[in-house]
């Protein structure tokens, strides 16, 4: 099966209006713990409404169209420095983490209490568009951006929703496509067990609500307890479709932050007793509180992108403004973010072919797409940058810092104490150097820039890396370095890994910042 470009184009439509009609519809109730009972648009919508979710994704798209399909944690993250002017949250944490020389994942995990809420998850669908029949890449990019401020569930919950709805281009089976995020994910992590909680209440004849106290007294959500019960707004007052709320003893008090397992499973929820109809799901997904645009934004994207801009039902798209309000972001000529959303579609679907070439095949009328053969987690496929799986990517989420450059890649593992040094403590890492050229090579790596008193074990290796073909081993190599703090008198201290090939003219850099505890 292959997807033509008008209907490609029609999908990538339905997924940005379906985003902005669902965002905008559970806009007015983020934030509050409520059980609502709403049709459509409670608010004034003549004027469009600023969403996160969008906003971030425009600086991804800048991204890619400026910098390509090679586009890593260490892009992203220089990208979100310069456009995202929102310092709330896991986005300033991961910002400043970022700013102070900490790299991706541990922008991501360290001093972040809110790494695993649902700032990520919310942002995928430009992945899913741009890796549309290929989930294992849209996973691998879905990972590269949540890492930038997100760990643990909030990168999960983001491989999750990016697989599906990149899968979704072609795959319409509700369970099939549950099956195919979870497939890209650990079993033993809380955002699958949300998803199977609630599909087992569904399949065993649960009603709404019943899965809706099930799923948060499992997995409990901090973001209702942001604004309390909802007792109505100067937007939205309260009323009979959305009355004033009472607090329910029966849902426990959540860890703060901890909120994508349980938004993920109010998605599921609107999805699965929607029944595939879009307004319904939408509103379903609403009416179950919490962070309501962003539920009912997603589950909207993906809808769109199963029945395309063409079978979104009219009463919804005339409803909604097409223009692009932003209030996350820094403008410039570079960011240039686009007006409308049709604007944006047309510009993601150009970049199409950057992102995933392979599948693209051009014609007199555009092109067509191929999708994976398997749209399930595969060992066999290999993806961007590494001969690895995007699943052993995903799993070192937490510790090892990658550097893509384009003769090969740089892992750094931290030990335990991450970024952070003691005196007098013997700081380990790990350094792995990848072949990403089907030739053999000679790699040098000099580390420096610490002070002269610090005894540094493997302060400079010669790494022998034979091509791809017929060595299963040994074009990867990894050694270990170690130094041991004297002497602390600075807060922050900066070793940098040189890396050179031999016979090639290039030197690759490797910061690497510690912060002294």
């Amino acid at each position: 099966m292959k997807l033509n470009y008008k209907e490609y184009k029609n999908k990538v439509k339905g997924c940005f209006l379906g985003k902005n009609i669902g965002g905008t519809l559970g806009a007015p109730f983020e934030c509050y713990r409520g059980v609502y009972d709403i049709d459509f648009f409670m608010q004034d919508v003549s004027s469009p409404v600023p969403n996160d979710d969008l906003d971030l994704q425009l600086v991804w798209l800048s991204a890619i169209e400026h910098e390509g399909k090679n586009v890593d944690s260490r892009v992203l993250a220089e990208y979100w420095e310069n456009y995202v002017s929102a310092v709330i949250s896991e986005y300033g944490t991961g910002k400043n983490n970022f700013a102070m020389g900490i790299m991706p994942p541990l922008s991501g995990y360290m001093r972040n209490e809110n790494r695993e809420s649902n700032g990520a998850w919310i942002r995928t669908e430009i992945w899913a568009c741009l890796c549309a029949g290929n989930p294992a890449l849209a996973a691998t990019y879905a990972y590269y951006d949540a890492c930038v401020d997100h760990s643990g569930e909030g990168i999960y919950s983001a491989v999750f929703i990016a697989a599906a709805e990149s899968a979704a281009f072609f795959e319409t089976d509700t369970n099939e496509l549950i099956n195919i995020g979870l497939s890209y994910i650990p079993e033993d992590c809380a955002t699958r067990g949300a998803v199977e909680l609630v599909r087992n209440c569904f399949e065993s004849g649960d009603g709404l609500q019943t899965a809706r106290k099930k799923l948060l007294a499992a997995y409990p959500s901090s973001f209702g307890e942001i604004g309390g019960e909802w007792q109505g707004t100067e937007l939205v007052a309260a009323c009979e479709k959305c009355p004033a709320q009472q607090k329910d003893k029966s849902i426990p008090a959540a860890t703060h932050g901890y909120d994508a397992p349980a938004h993920v499973g109010i998605v599921l929820i609107g999805w699965l007793w929607g029944g595939g109809d879009f307004g319904k799901s939408i509103c379903l997904a609403t009416n179950c509180g919490e962070d309501t645009d962003c539920t009912a934004g997603t589950l909207g994207a993906l809808l769109g992108i199963i029945r395309g801009e063409s079978g979104l039902p009219q009463k919804w798209k005339k409803g909604c403004s097409e223009k692009i309000a932003t209030c996350t972001l820094r403008h410039d000529l570079l960011l240039n973010a686009p007006a409308t959303v049709s604007d944006l579609c047309e510009r993601v679907v150009k970049q199409f072919p950057v992102v995933s070439s392979g599948a693209c095949e051009f014609t007199e009328r555009g092109f067509e797409i191929t999708p994976n053969k398997s749209l399930r987690y595969s060992q066999t496929e290999f993806y961007p940058y590494q001969q690895e799986d995007c699943l052993k990517i995903i799993s070192e989420q937490k510790d090892t810092a990658r550097f893509n450059f384009r003769p090969y890649t740089v892992k750094v593992k931290f030990n335990d104490t991450l970024a952070y040094i003691r005196e007098g403590e013997q700081k380990e890492l790990t350094v792995t150097v990848s072949n990403n050229l089907y030739l053999p090579q000679y790699v040098t790596v000099r580390a420096f820039g610490l002070p002269e008193e610090w005894k540094i074990t493997g302060k400079e290796r010669c790494l022998g890396l034979e091509h791809w073909h017929g060595s299963k081993t040994e074009h990867t190599k990894s050694y270990t370095l170690s130094f041991v703090p004297e002497s602390v008198c600075s807060g922050k201290y900066t070793l940098t890994l040189e890396i050179t090939a031999n016979g090639r003219g290039e030197r690759n850099y490797v910061p690497l910042t510690f912060i002294a505890e």
